[in-house]
């Protein structure tokens, strides 16, 4: 067995191998693309195949973002052919993924959680033989991490009478417009730096998939989807600036969000890595549907 960096014409057979390994995470072709070759921090130095009489029986991808701490490696995608797993093929794409990190400057590595193009914010630990692994290298726990879903079929989502009380109140509602990224950035630049790239794709989609709230021009809040994991009912991210927090921004902004995405066919949405979980479940009855661990390897000394 070898390892070699993928390619583009490997892309269905590791689609394939991924559908069989990961069975929790099922990856359609345009959401394969959007995860591995679309993600700007793609290298291949970090986007390992291992190669056995011709076929590919497990691959790796991964990439290194700046952090806090300095630059972080990722690793986002692991996954090994269900005949071949137990045979050290996991192991050493994982060896090769940390060596090319810490070559890259990263000094920690962890899974999953690579904002603003990730999967999942951690290790699902249904995936018990990739738990084992990691905890063997010597990944330590941070966390646990939760996905919310909510029901989109069984609600109607309506927010007149809530965005009339705001509009009372001197609060005004839209979706946004290509004119206002530039004043959504600055807003962003203010509270959540982080959410610039994921907010900026929403500008990308038709319609744009953002909602804002106003005062007086000034921008009180926010609602994306389709900002990552595009098509799958992917809701986020979403803020309200501090000093308007109470006055039922949030909720409206989430509701046309879900609207939205009902619109489209979905029948659930997904509420990616929640911290507020109490909000979710009390306005649109959200519940928790899948518990990720988080992980994390020191590097060097």
């Amino acid at each position: 067995m070898t390892l070699r960096p993928i390619r583009r014409a490997d892309t269905e057979a590791l689609r394939a191998l991924w559908n069989r390994a990961a069975v929790h995470d099922p990856l359609s072709a345009p959401l394969f693309d959007e995860k591995v070759w679309d993600d700007p921090g793609f290298t291949p130095d970090l986007a390992l195949a291992a190669d056995a009489a011709g076929e590919i029986a497990g691959f790796a991808f991964g990439v290194v973002r700046p952090s806090d701490d300095g630059p972080r490696g990722v690793i986002k995608l692991l996954a090994v052919a269900p005949e071949r797993q137990r045979e050290g093929i996991g192991t050493r794409l994982v060896e090769a993924l940390e060596t090319a990190m810490q070559a890259a400057g990263a000094t920690a590595i962890r899974l999953g959680e690579s904002p603003p193009n990730y999967l999942s914010p951690g290790l699902d630990p249904r995936y018990t033989r990739a738990l084992l692994l990691f905890e063997k290298r010597g990944y330590t726990r941070l966390r646990e991490a939760y996905h919310m879903a909510a029901d989109l079929a069984g609600q109607t989502f309506d927010t007149d009478a809530d965005e009339q009380a705001l509009t009372a109140d001197g609060i005004t509602v839209r979706r946004a417009a290509g004119s206002d990224q530039e004043t959504v950035m600055t807003f962003l630049d203010e509270h959540w730096p982080p959410w610039k790239a994921e907010i900026g794709r929403t500008f990308a989609n038709d319609p744009v998939s953002l909602h804002l709230a106003f005062e007086g021009g000034a921008v009180l809040g926010f609602s994306a989807y389709d900002a990552n994991n595009v098509g799958t009912g992917w809701f986020g991210p979403m803020g309200t600036a501090p000093a308007a927090r109470g006055r039922g921004v949030g909720a409206v902004l989430l509701k046309r969000c879900l609207a939205d995405m009902k619109a489209q066919g979905h029948a659930t949405s997904t509420i990616p890595w929640v911290a507020p979980i109490a909000f979710y479940a009390h306005h649109v009855g959200a519940e928790i549907s899948r518990l990720f661990y988080r992980y994390e390897k020191k590097l060097g000394g």
